[in-house]
């Protein structure tokens, strides 16, 4: 019984054999798989973000702005993009507690 189930399984992997060899690295690529990765945009995403404004506030001037209603000392200043334009992410030390704030990127 083994020695017949160890033929049938000999004979499957003799018969698949060649399929497997013809593979090459070209045929495992998928075109999602090619379109992604850090340098790769879709033209759409490419498009919305050219059309979207550009900050007119350097990130100095929302620092100051930020420390100066809010209070405290700045930590962190991070450009953001939102529904609404662009903003900066101004991130605070006062009292020991950390405060993120939200400052505008266009006047």
């Amino acid at each position: 019984m083994r020695l017949l189930a160890t033929a049938a399984c000999m004979t499957a992997l003799a018969v698949g054999a060649p399929a497997f060899a013809q593979l090459d690295g070209n045929a495992l690529r998928s075109p999602l798989a090619e379109s992604a990765g850090p340098g790769k945009q879709r033209p759409r995403e490419a498009a919305a973000r050219e059309s979207r404004p550009k900050p007119n506030v350097a990130p100095g001037e929302a620092a100051r702005r930020a420390s100066r209603e809010y209070g405290g000392r700045v930590l962190n200043v991070v450009l953001e993009d939102g529904p609404g334009g662009p903003y900066y992410r101004v991130k605070l030390l006062d009292g020991g507690r950390v405060r993120v704030v939200h400052v505008e990127a266009r006047h």
